[in-house]
């Protein structure tokens, strides 16, 4: 076995990527024992020395080079394009941060309306509450409600709406909008009166 597995060490990186494509796993051994120190390096400097963060992107790298060995141009340097795929997700990781960091901006700057909204329901019986929230939202155009779902039970962004729904951010704000509207209408019983 050992014979076998020395025997990719004589190949460059673009050979080993081939004979990666015909399902060659020592080939691909062979790449990983080559690259996943020097890429766990760069890993943990680009992401802020997290270990754990490098170890996961470390991995995830490795897995789709594994999965789809065929997005390799073998006309191009192994070696510069491993490095591209790498600081491609770090500006992936970067690009999410980013996202995660609006998200909780956009949630503190709910408007008034959305909010009183939001603490009314918190307020009040649960189940009583879900399960009419859910009976209003069946009754809603699709669009609508997975715009809601999507805002306000998986905390998503209106960007990341948007592009959910393949729709302009004007549209998601709009359905939001209009659901709020007729859940306040609905559930006006679970809203407290205010003297």
């Amino acid at each position: 076995m050992a014979e076998r597995k020395d025997r990719f060490s004589i190949y460059t990186d673009e050979e080993l990527m081939c004979f990666l494509c015909k399902g060659e796993v020592l080939a691909f051994d062979e790449l990983y024992h080559r690259y996943s120190k020097r890429l766990m390096v760069y890993f943990v400097r680009m992401l802020n020395f997290d270990k754990d963060l490098a170890k996961d992107a470390l991995q995830d790298l490795f897995l789709k080079i594994a999965e789809s060995p065929e997005k390799f141009d073998t006309a191009l340097s192994f070696k510069t394009w491993i490095f591209c795929v790498a600081s491609n997700s770090c500006k992936n990781f970067y690009r999410h941060k980013q996202i995660v960091a609006r998200s909780h901006k956009e949630i503190l700057q709910t408007s008034a309306s959305d909010q009183h909204f939001i603490n009314s329901a918190h307020k009040l019986d649960g189940l009583e509450f879900n399960k009419m929230l859910e009976e209003v939202l069946n009754e809603l155009p699709p669009e609508k409600k997975e715009a809601f779902i999507l805002k306000y039970q998986e905390e998503k962004t209106i960007a990341e709406i948007s592009q959910i729904q393949d729709c302009p951010e004007g549209s998601v704000k709009s359905r939001l909008h209009y659901t709020l509207k007729i859940l306040e209408e609905k559930l006006y019983m679970f809203n407290p009166v205010i003297s």
